[in-house]
């Protein structure tokens, strides 16, 4: 069970309308995996401004299981079709809670990182359920 509170309060420590948190993420994923850069626009603010979006939006609607396999199996056959593979998705997890704890300093707990690194495996299940079989 996703702690939605905790999720939250947390998400509140660290999130700004600047999108440093988002910024700082996407620069811990470029530093680690520089293979997915390509996969990004110049600019990163607008992706920074969706993915900010995306994560309160899933945060509101915890409770409502058929939104968050309709809207994040959309997302995910999306990000299927940009080519995004499974691995990819740990890696993102892993550089966004890297990213949170960074911003979250001394305030941040291990209560709040395993409650990010649910959620986001949560997440990356309802986005892969969604992706096209593929034949053996």
């Amino acid at each position: 069970m996703l702690n939605r509170e905790v999720l939250q309060n947390s998400l509140s420590l660290v999130i700004d309308d600047e999108h440093k948190l988002m910024l700082d993420f996407y620069e811990r994923l470029f530093d680690e995996h520089p293979e997915v850069r390509p996969m990004f626009g110049a600019d990163l603010r607008p992706q920074a401004t969706m993915l900010q979006q995306a994560i309160a939006a899933v945060l509101d609607h915890l409770d409502d299981a058929e939104w968050l396999s309709r809207t994040l199996g959309a997302l995910g056959r999306r990000h299927a079709d940009l080519g995004v593979t499974s691995e990819m998705y740990g890696w993102v997890a892993e550089a966004l809670v890297e990213a949170m704890v960074r911003a979250g300093g001394q305030q941040w707990t291990p209560e709040m990182t395993e409650a990010w690194r649910d959620a986001l495996t949560v997440v990356a299940g309802l986005m892969l359920d969604a992706y096209p079989a593929v034949a053996d």
